[in-house]
């Protein structure tokens, strides 16, 4: 059995081994503090919460199958997996399959290694004496220290369902846990989150709060995974966690007086696209702009509605590439006028589904009178011309030509809330900046990469009150929400409005796919697959005959039938777990799960 023993690095953590260390993370030995000399003060007990949050951070600066909310958005039916020939991660994970069987090799070890920080932490933080804490610190740093670690369970729960459970700083290779196990800790991460943050730490932007973990966010976090569990797997409660308990921490959050989290007065200014440098509000110019004729002003990074997020420093080396991979193509690969305000280049990797546009477009319950219709996606150059139902939609971008030699399943739709955003240096349009986060501070890299540092938000206010609604069968959060979007309210609750008012309020924000997986969790390739099936999609500048298709003899919902929507184990931890450690379904070698370029089905029905 291999032990697993740590050194600290300074004030980062690095987690690291004196011995072979290839069965969960990489390490090295730095020679640095270990745990006889460190911690032993407040400021360093601190620190060690701080390396919890940092694992976070860095899953954003590399590949995009580290980032989990990208890969769910991805598997939806909001979206197609949009991107060039070679975007085969995008185009594989839209159809539930995997490209080496490697490339979640890196995430894999990233997590653990957050797991095990967290671990560290909670051990050494509780060795340490009571008097060494000013007031009630030690529980605010043991409760953060829970809370990460329950979050990052979760996290890896809903991508590979079950996997060796390490609550230790001390790990051996281990089998699998049970479903039932991981759930429990998780609850049990979460329950002593809730009751170890103190209530006076709610939604703040004070320094050295901005961005962490409150108790109100684990009252959030344990209603998103009890309906997920509950549903999912068909359990009247979780761990013995009941309903009621749930509802009556959702409540707690949901109490502004007390949490101080709210909904944001309108429901656009949350994302980066309004932001007062793109539009040209900042200089008291008008760069005929979305968010300027709207007369939208950015609320910044976090908002009193995010409840939770990783929140990026704009003075650190951080930042969000999930805005850069939901960009878009252009023949320059760099914003121009014709792509203004939206940071144009060489990836984009997600194209909106046009069945959903046109669902949500013709709904009399919401259309385009519903702020977030337009606040969640944009239409470009011959939309209108190519979807005689949208022949009077709003085109932002009407000179917007994107790159057809590159493209494929381009819908001339494209999902805007996380896109990284240009701007026109000192207000001058003789100079474009490739980021706009390089106006608010110059410190920020004028890239379309390096330079994004939105906010990457996994729960919203809004979905607090969703919940409660949900769960209480209620229409008091919808009502609140249509109120905002500036829409009529329901009558009554009903089961088929809260799932359409769930799906638009968080229109690609990848929630959607656990959604359908928890309400449906039979069924849900299936609906995935009637919701995608024919959608108009162009490939290489080509309308495709008929649309949208299926991978012969590799449906979505016969990925689904195999894989129930969990994603593949690496195979080298198989294979350095020595036999602990078995591969999930659907990922085997008969299971034709591995995609590469040149599968997708258009070939012989597009010239190119």
């Amino acid at each position: 059995m291999k032990k697993i023993i740590f050194t600290l690095v300074a004030c980062v953590l690095a987690l690291v081994s004196c011995d072979k260390i290839d069965n969960l993370l990489d390490t090295t030995n730095y020679q640095k503090a270990d745990q006889t000399t460190f911690p032993k003060t407040e400021k360093d007990a601190e620190q060690l919460v701080n390396a919890a949050y940092y694992s976070m951070y860095s899953l954003y600066g590399g590949s995009i199958f580290r980032i989990t909310l990208f890969r769910d958005m991805i598997a939806s039916d909001d979206v197609y997996g949009h991107g060039s020939e070679s975007s085969t991660e995008t185009s594989a994970a839209d159809r539930l399959l995997e490209i080496s069987g490697e490339e979640a090799n890196s995430p894999w070890k990233s997590y653990y290694e957050a797991l095990l920080r967290c671990n560290f932490a909670l051990e050494a933080i509780s060795a340490l004496d009571d008097d060494l804490f000013t007031g009630d610190n030690k529980n605010w740093f043991l409760g953060q220290a829970h809370f990460m670690r329950g979050f990052y369970l979760w996290i890896m729960a809903e991508r590979w369902e079950t996997f060796p459970l390490t609550l230790s700083s001390e790990v051996v290779n281990m089998p699998k846990a049970s479903v039932d196990e991981i759930y429990a800790a998780i609850a049990d991460d979460l329950k002593q989150a809730i009751e170890l943050m103190p209530a006076k730490y709610g939604y703040s932007r004070d320094n050295n709060l901005a961005g962490r973990a409150t108790k109100y966010a684990a009252e959030a976090l344990m209603g998103r995974v009890w309906l997920f569990y509950t549903g999912f797997y068909k359990k009247s409660d979780m761990a013995g966690i009941t309903k009621q308990q749930v509802i009556s921490w959702l409540e707690d959050c949901a109490n502004t007086s007390v949490s101080k989290f709210d909904l944001e007065n309108d429901p656009r200014e949350i994302w980066p696209y309004t932001n007062e440098y793109s539009s040209g509000i900042a200089y008291g110019a008008d760069f005929d702009t979305y968010a300027n004729h709207e007369n939208l002003h950015w609320v910044g990074n976090h908002s009193k509605e995010t409840i939770w997020g990783v929140h990026f420093s704009l003075t650190d080396g951080n930042y969000n590439r999930l805005s850069e991979w939901l960009g878009f193509r252009n023949k320059s690969q760099a914003p121009d006028k014709k792509s203004y305000p939206y940071t144009a280049g060489s990836n984009g990797n997600a194209s909106a589904n046009p069945i959903m546009v046109k669902e949500w477009y013709e709904d009399p319950d919401y259309g385009p009178a519903d702020k977030r219709f337009y606040g969640s996606f944009l239409a470009t150059k011959r939309a209108n011309e190519v979807y005689p139902w949208f022949a009077d939609g709003y085109l932002e971008l009407p000179e917007f030509e994107g790159r057809s030699d590159k493209e494929v399943e381009r819908t001339l739709f494209y999902p805007k809330k996380y896109m990284s955003m240009a701007a026109y240096n000192n207000g001058q349009k003789e100079t474009l900046l490739k980021n706009f986060f390089n106006a608010m501070n110059s410190a920020v890299s004028n890239n379309a990469k390096r330079g994004c540092k939105n906010d990457a938000i996994y729960i919203r206010f809004a979905d607090v009150l969703l919940m409660l609604d949900e769960l209480k069968e209620t229409v008091t959060g919808m009502n609140r929400l249509r109120a905002r979007a500036g829409l009529a309210p329901y009558s009554g609750y009903t089961f088929e409005r809260l799932q359409k008012e769930r799906r638009y309020e968080f229109m690609f924000e990848g929630i959607r796919w656990n959604d359908l997986r928890r309400w449906y969790p039979e069924t849900a390739g299936e609906i995935v697959q009637r919701n995608q099936d024919g959608g108009y999609v162009e490939f290489l500048g080509n309308p495709v005959p008929d649309g949208y298709r299926e991978l012969p003899g590799r449906s979505f919902a016969d990925r689904y039938a195999k894989t129930r929507g969990f994603w593949m184990i690496p195979t080298a931890q198989i294979q350095l777990q020595e036999g602990e450690l078995t591969q999930n379904p659907g990922y085997e070698d008969n299971d034709k799960w591995q995609f590469t370029n040149g599968d997708l089905p258009y070939y012989d029905v597009v010239p190119h």
